[in-house]
C-alpha cells in the first residue's frame, strides 16, 4: 500500500509539473505558473525571468504586479506570435497561425543598426552606410521586422480632434468617412460672406525637409469640393501640384478632373481663370504647365506645374521604385525650393497613402543628398501626427525603404538628374492660343 501510495504521489506530482509549466523548446523560454501559485511571488519569480530572457524590462515592483503579471502570463508569447500571423496573412493570403516562430532569441527590429536616440518609438534613424545591411536585416523572416515596426504606428496621431470635418455642414465634402483632417493642422480657406462651413477643405498642411509647412496633403477633388481646391490653391500661393492618381481606377471614382486639357484648354473655377500652357509626357507621368488669373484682380497672374503620376498601380505599390523616383527629382530640378515657403499640394484620393509615401520619399531624398540619416519611421510617425493614416500600409512603408535604398545604390543626388530624350519618350505640347485674353474660359460649377 505504501508503495502504490508513494506511486500515486509521484504520478501527481508529475502531472502538476506539467500542468503548471508550458516549456517552449525553441526558445528556451519557459511562461507559466507554479504549484499552488496564488498570483503572488511565485507567479512574479516566473514572469520576470521570462522578461529577462526576452531582454525587456522586468523591475516592475511586485506590489505592482498581482493582476498585471496575471495578465502578463496568459498573453505575452501568444499575442506576440499572431500579430506576427495576422500580418502575414494580410500581405500573403495564407494562415501562418501555426508556423512556428523564426529562430533567434529575440523578435523585434533590429536596433543595432539604428543609431541610438532617445526615444526609438518617436525616431529610428539609420547612418546611410548602414541602411542597406538595415533594410536587409528587416526584409528577413518575410519581412517580419518591417510589420512589427509598421504596427508600432498604427495608432500614432489617433484620436486628435477633427470637429471641423464632422460638422453636419462638411460631411458631404469628405471623399471618405474615416479620412478627416485634424482640427490643429487643418488648411483654413478664407470665409465666404461668413457662410457656415465656408472655410472647410479635407487638407492638412505637412512637414518636409526645409519647412513645417513644406506640403498640403489633400484628398482628390469631388466635382462638388473642386471650387474650394483651387481657392486652396490661390490662396495658399502654391508653386505645384503633385497628383499620384487616375481620375478613375478600375472603374471607380478617385479624382475628379480639376484641370483643364487641350479640348477645354482655359476653364473657369470659382474666381479662378485657369489656362493650360503646354504638356509634356514623361514615361510614367506628365507635366502640366498651368496659368492662373484671378477674375477679382486680373493684373494677379501666376504660373503653376502640374505633376500627375499616372503609373501607380490600382493596389499595392510601384514594381520598381525608379518612376516615382524621377518624379520626385524632376519635381526638386524645377522647384528646388518652395518660394516664400509656399506649400506644395500632394493628393491622390484620400490624400494619405500614396500621398504620404511620396512625401517621405521627397524628404529622404533630400537627407541621403546632404549625407544625413535615414529616419523612415521617424518620419511617417511626424506625418500622422499632422492628418490620419499617412503611408496608409505595410506595403507603401516597404516601397519607401526600397526606393531610398535604390536611390543610394544608384549614387548621385536628385540634382544630378536632368531629363533627357530618352526619358521624354513622348511630345511637347504647347497651347498656341494660350496668349489670347480674350477667352474667356469655360465656366464650371463646383455643385
Amino acid at each position: 500500500m505504501a508503495m502504490e501510495e508513494g506511486r500515486k504521489e509521484g504520478r501527481e506530482e508529475e502531472r502538476e509539473k506539467r500542468r503548471g509549466l508550458f516549456d517552449d523548446k525553441r526558445e528556451g523560454i519557459a511562461v507559466g505558473r507554479t504549484k499552488n501559485d496564488d498570483g503572488g511571488a511565485g507567479r512574479y519569480a516566473v514572469i520576470t525571468d521570462c522578461l529577462a530572457k526576452l531582454g525587456l524590462d522586468s523591475q516592475q515592483p511586485p506590489a505592482q504586479t498581482v493582476a498585471a503579471t496575471s495578465a502578463s502570463a496568459n498573453s505575452l508569447a501568444p499575442n506576440f506570435h499572431h500579430r506576427r500571423c495576422r500580418s502575414l496573412r494580410e500581405r500573403t493570403g495564407v494562415d501562418h497561425r501555426l508556423e512556428r516562430l523564426p529562430s533567434g532569441s529575440m523578435h523585434r527590429t533590429p536596433l543595432h543598426t539604428v543609431m541610438h536616440t532617445s526615444n526609438s518609438n518617436i525616431s529610428r534613424p539609420v547612418r546611410i552606410e548602414d541602411f542597406a545591411e538595415h533594410v536587409a536585416q528587416m526584409s528577413r523572416d518575410s519581412e517580419f521586422h518591417f510589420s512589427e515596426e509598421y504596427e508600432l504606428l498604427k495608432n500614432v496621431g489617433c484620436g486628435q480632434s477633427n470637429s471641423a470635418a464632422e460638422a453636419p455642414v462638411n460631411r458631404a465634402k469628405n471623399r471618405f468617412t474615416n479620412i478627416l483632417p485634424y482640427d490643429h493642422s487643418r488648411v483654413k480657406l478664407v470665409e465666404v460672406d461668413e457662410e457656415d462651413g465656408s472655410d472647410y477643405i479635407n487638407a492638412n498642411f505637412m512637414p518636409g525637409f526645409s519647412s513645417r509647412r513644406e506640403f498640403i496633403a489633400a484628398q482628390g477633388p469631388l466635382p462638388s469640393t473642386r471650387d474650394a481646391f483651387w481657392q486652396m490653391v490661390w490662396e495658399q500661393g502654391c508653386p505645384a501640384i503633385i497628383a499620384l492618381t487616375k481620375c478613375v481606377e478600375k472603374g471607380r471614382d478617385k479624382c475628379h478632373q480639376y484641370w483643364p486639357d487641350f479640348e477645354r484648354m482655359n476653364v473657369i473655377y470659382a474666381d479662378i481663370d485657369v489656362t493650360l500652357l503646354c504638356e509634356t509626357h514623361y514615361d510614367e507621368f506628365t507635366v502640366r504647365e498651368l496659368r492662373l488669373t484671378s477674375l477679382k484682380d486680373p493684373q494677379a497672374v501666376r504660373t503653376i506645374r502640374h505633376f500627375h503620376y499616372q503609373a501607380w498601380p490600382d493596389f499595392g505599390v510601384p514594381e520598381h521604385p525608379d518612376g516615382i523616383l524621377r518624379l520626385a527629382r524632376l519635381f526638386r530640378a524645377k522647384l528646388p525650393h518652395s518660394p516664400q515657403n509656399k506649400p506644395t499640394i500632394v493628393h491622390c484620393s484620400a490624400g494619405v497613402g500614396r500621398s504620404g509615401t511620396f512625401i517621405a520619399i521627397d524628404r529622404l531624398l533630400q537627407y541621403i543628398q546632404l549625407g544625413r540619416p535615414v529616419d523612415v519611421f521617424g518620419i511617417v510617425n511626424e506625418m500622422r501626427m499632422e492628418r490620419c493614416h499617412m503611408v496608409q500600409n505595410e506595403q507603401q512603408y516597404i516601397f519607401i525603404h526600397h526606393a531610398i535604398l535604390y536611390a543610394i545604390q544608384q549614387g548621385g543626388s536628385s540634382a544630378d538628374w536632368q531629363p533627357t530624350t530618352n526619358t521624354l519618350n513622348g511630345e511637347i505640347h504647347h497651347n498656341p492660343g494660350f496668349q489670347n485674353d480674350e477667352d474667356e474660359g469655360i465656366v464650371e460649377s463646383g455643385f
